[in-house]
């Protein structure tokens, strides 16, 4: 029934593994398999946990009270028939279902450093696939002109690394970005409250009615990257054309862009290609963490 949905939505599905990766591709993922792990470690994990919480708290057992215990949840039944102090235990019921939608438009090949935008969102967009896929089920959408692809939301870290072996393999195209496409999948896909991660260009128009449709029913965190030289402009006349037409113009200054507003609801970070992103992204996680504690 799922995989009927997903091809009615117009896009080819993906499975976990479709094709042997090639040396280079297989060096890549290697190398963000080490980092996303060190991340982890270093408490992005649980981070990412405190951030993102499920729909509530499920009873597990009861035990004898231990000092520190929150006297909130004492049993009185048990303690009455027992004698002694008891307290509820309850776990986390996290049943999330994290949907990435990853801007791959013609416009994400620019770069005027080491790496590129399409370069940087893959390495975020995985990043977060990854840290999902060990609670969670991760999925994604993803798009340029129109929808390119769907992933089918599942859990695992092996599934994590497909989805983000699926991002860093695809290849920038198209001549527009229909942000709002992946917006109205990611409508369809999820049919409880879930989270939503939008991974894109800082110069992808923002489809405010559609965010705001998603952000009533689901959480949604946006992550733009932006180029330093786009942001700064260069210091001399220098010729571009456009990634997603045949227009042609002269880069001298900053570039001005009309995105358009994003909703309030929405959480937003901007990083850009010449910077680490991994502690704008904690910075973010901590302020969820802060917002949900007050």
């Amino acid at each position: 029934m799922r995989r009927s949905l997903l091809r009615w939505l117009g896009a080819p599905v993906l499975p976990a593994a479709e094709k042997e990766p090639n040396g280079a591709l297989r060096r890549e993922m290697r190398r963000l398999e080490v980092r996303a792990r060190q991340a982890m470690e270093a408490g992005l994990s649980g981070q990412y946990r405190s951030a993102f919480r499920g729909r509530g708290l499920e009873f597990e057992e009861v035990r004898e009270y231990r000092w520190g215990d929150d006297v909130r949840t004492i049993d009185w039944n048990v303690t009455a028939r027992s004698g002694e102090l008891h307290v509820k235990l309850f776990r986390e019921e996290r049943d999330l279902t994290v949907l990435l939608l990853v801007d791959l438009s013609a416009s994400t090949r620019f770069g005027s450093g080491a790496l590129t935008v399409h370069d940087t969102i893959a390495e975020v967009a995985s990043l977060f696939s990854l840290a999902a896929a060990r609670r969670d089920r991760v999925g994604a959408v993803l798009f340029d002109d129109g929808i390119r692809a769907l992933i089918p939301p599942r859990r695992g870290w092996r599934h994590g690394l497909s989805v983000a072996r699926e991002v860093l393999v695809a290849e920038p195209a198209g001549e527009g970005t229909a942000f709002a496409a992946a917006l109205e999948a990611a409508g369809r896909l999820l049919h409880r409250r879930g989270v939503v991660v939008a991974v894109v260009d800082a110069a992808c128009p923002m489809p405010e009615r559609d965010l705001r449709a998603v952000a009533a029913r689901h959480e949604v965190v946006m992550i733009r990257v932006s180029d330093p030289l786009i942001e700064e402009g260069s210091p001399v006349p220098l010729p571009v054309r456009s990634a997603e037409g045949r227009g042609r113009g002269i880069l001298h200054g900053p570039v001005r862009r009309e995105t358009g507003p994003v909703p309030g609801r929405v959480d937003v970070v901007d990083i850009r290609t010449d910077g680490q992103y991994l502690p704008a992204v904690q910075e973010l996680l901590r302020r969820r963490e802060r917002r949900r504690a007050s």
